[in-house]
């Protein structure tokens, strides 16, 4: 029976969470304990092959031979116990562990050349290296590069180890074909075990699949940043598919952080679930597991994000880029009227998706720094000296650190995201974070019309830089007054559903999942 490893807790009974976006919690652990009883077994089997020869050829057992041996002992009892003491995450541990591959590799060649066989040269046959290659891809899984890599660096110890022994125990030099004979095997096994680890890594990833939270079943990973994970998930009894976002169980470690983490994803949640706006990302359902982990269920989209729109396709059309922030404006007015500022507005919270027969349609997400007015709780759940909010959009108000902002600062970043889809520009560049948020502070920006060929209309232009005027009062005071001013733009042609259905279908034709699970960040985008 394998010892057994704490249980990093998930998001809900029954849930298989990853490990930085690659294996499941429990798929590593697993793996982990397996490779303590791989480490444990060829500690036995050096000793046993030792007390054979000791047995069989006594003479042959050389002071150097008893070394090799007490060695590869210690170091396969050495990773057994660290395996199973749990010292290290399950991630960490395999990666050691393709270490421990390679470096027992030498070992394994060090031993089987070390006795020669008297009138016959070196021992024939083939390696006990290639065995141990494939042994450590269906025990180890790995990602293609390190399972490829610690594969052929295994196979190359043959000849090392031979080498070695030819310089230093005066073993007779073997022909160039004895060479091939002993070590082809090796190296046909790295060719094979490429394949091999992408069946294994991929039945690993499997396991992360099918496993339920609250009334859903968990499918794919389609999302992941700093603090959680976002799912493809299905209802059981309606077999309607939804996005669940959690929070990662490594995030929840010791330390005074942990309460911070759980309390703003809460707040996350329950600040969107508040709101009703078509143009607000809907929150289904959401929970606390016993651990404290955290979970909510929110409605899948399918679309893209303003930011992977303009890098895919270039700036967007004034009348289009008109049509956009309206609904931006609708989410953000009922937000503001409930007392609730967003302070995260970016392109890659505003998704563009089809919902229905409407193209089109604008979903504001993360409401993850949400601030609540009048309130008496933390209103900066982050670590201290940390500012909250992408600085690329963030008011100069914001990167002052001044902890009353207000709905301006989410008017401020709606012109940052408007000239980002007009220009395909941020409205500053800057090589670093801060050095970003002091642009905001203190320089003026450039009028977008003199960064683009595309024809913005100047009382468009003039909404704008209003916007990004750096007194909050010289801003249009709400979301609803931005509206306002939008609506009454004039075009020939305005943007209307029937042309959103034609570009769509032209240029992006909806995938079968696309849901952005962007992650609040502090750092330029």
């Amino acid at each position: 029976m394998t010892p057994s490893r704490p249980r990093l807790q998930p998001a809900a009974a029954g849930i298989n969470t990853t490990i930085s976006g690659e294996l499941p919690v429990d798929v590593a652990e697993q793996a982990a304990g397996r490779l303590g009883w791989v480490a444990a077994i060829y500690a036995g089997a050096f000793a046993f092959m030792h007390l054979l020869y000791r047995t069989v050829a006594p003479t042959q057992v050389l002071p150097f031979h008893q070394l090799l041996t007490a060695f590869s002992v210690l170091l396969g009892a050495a990773m057994a116990a660290l395996a199973w003491s749990r010292r290290l995450s399950a991630a960490a541990m395999l990666d050691v562990g393709l270490e421990f591959q390679v470096a027992a590799a030498l070992l394994i060649s060090l031993g089987e050349t070390a006795h020669p066989i008297p009138d016959a040269g070196l021992v024939r046959g083939h390696s006990a290296i290639a065995i141990w290659i494939v042994l450590f891809v269906l025990v180890v899984p790995s990602s293609l590069g390190k399972a490829s890599l610690a594969a052929f660096v295994t196979a190359c110890m043959g000849p090392v180890g031979l080498a070695i022994n030819i310089a230093f125990n005066d073993l007779p030099r073997p022909m160039p074909q004895q060479w091939l004979i002993l070590y082809a095997s090796s190296f046909l096994m790295v060719a094979a075990a490429i394949p091999l680890s992408r069946y294994v890594y991929r039945l690993g990833l499997g396991g992360a699949r099918h496993h339920e939270v609250g009334s859903y079943e968990l499918m794919d990973l389609i999302g992941e940043g700093g603090m959680g994970e976002v799912w493809r998930a299905r209802h059981r009894l309606l077999v309607r598919e939804a996005a669940v976002k959690l929070i990662r169980p490594e995030r929840l470690g010791a330390g005074q952080d942990t309460e911070k983490v759980r309390l703003r994803f809460e707040r996350e949640a329950r600040a969107t679930a508040a709101l009703h706006s078509p143009h607000t990302v809907a929150v289904h359902d959401y929970g606390v597991a016993d651990d404290g982990s955290f979970y909510y269920v929110m409605e899948l989209l399918r679309g893209m994000d303003l930011e992977t729109m303009v890098e895919k396709f270039g700036p967007v059309p004034a009348r289009r880029v008109v049509h956009i922030l309206a609904q931006v404006c609708d989410s953000l007015s009922e937000a503001h009227a409930a007392g609730l500022t967003h302070r995260d507005v970016k392109p890659r919270n505003i998704f563009l998706c089809r919902l229905g027969a409407n193209y089109d349609c604008v979903k504001v997400l993360d409401f993850g720094l949400v601030k609540v007015r009048a309130s008496t709780e933390e209103s900066r759940l982050t670590r201290e000296g940390v500012t909250t909010g992408t600085p690329a959009y963030m008011s100069p108000e914001m990167a002052l650190g001044h902890h009353d902002v207000d709905a301006r600062t989410d008017i401020y970043a709606t012109g940052c995201v408007a000239y980002w889809l007009l220009t395909g520009m941020l409205v500053f560049e800057a090589p670093n974070a801060l050095s970003m948020a002091l642009e905001h502070v203190h320089r003026a920006p450039v009028r977008p019309s003199q960064r683009t060929e595309i024809e913005i209309p100047p009382m468009l232009e003039d909404l704008v830089m209003r916007c990004l005027d750096k007194e909050p009062g010289r801003r249009p005071q709400s979301a609803r007054e931005l509206k306002a001013g939008l609506l009454r733009m004039r075009f020939d042609d305005p943007w209307n559903n029937d042309l959103a259905e034609e570009w769509w279908r032209a240029h992006a034709p909806i995938p079968a999942s696309a849901f952005s699970g962007s992650e609040s960040t502090s750092s330029t985008e």
